[in-house]
């Protein structure tokens, strides 16, 4: 799969559950692959802000800053 997937490509494959603004969270009905590791996924968000922060959901919490060439994930 192409690393610079586009959600609007797939729309049809894929389910809007939520959509703020600037964060939009989407179902994979279709078993689409992640272009990071080739492994289906369950949900995608699509985050525009420049910082995000995670809440605990599976014991870390973690926070991801989009850097100019890179992003950086920090756990806590």
């Amino acid at each position: 799969m192409d690393p610079d997937f586009d959600v609007h490509d797939h729309r049809h494959q894929m389910k809007l559950l939520r959509d703020a603004g600037d964060v939009a969270v989407y179902e994979n009905r279709e078993k689409l692959r992640c272009p990071a590791c080739s492994e289906a996924f369950d949900r995608l968000m699509i985050i525009e802000r420049r910082t995000m922060s995670f809440p605990e959901t599976d014991g870390v919490p973690f926070c991801l800053v989009r850097r100019d060439e890179s992003l950086a994930l920090f756990r806590h």
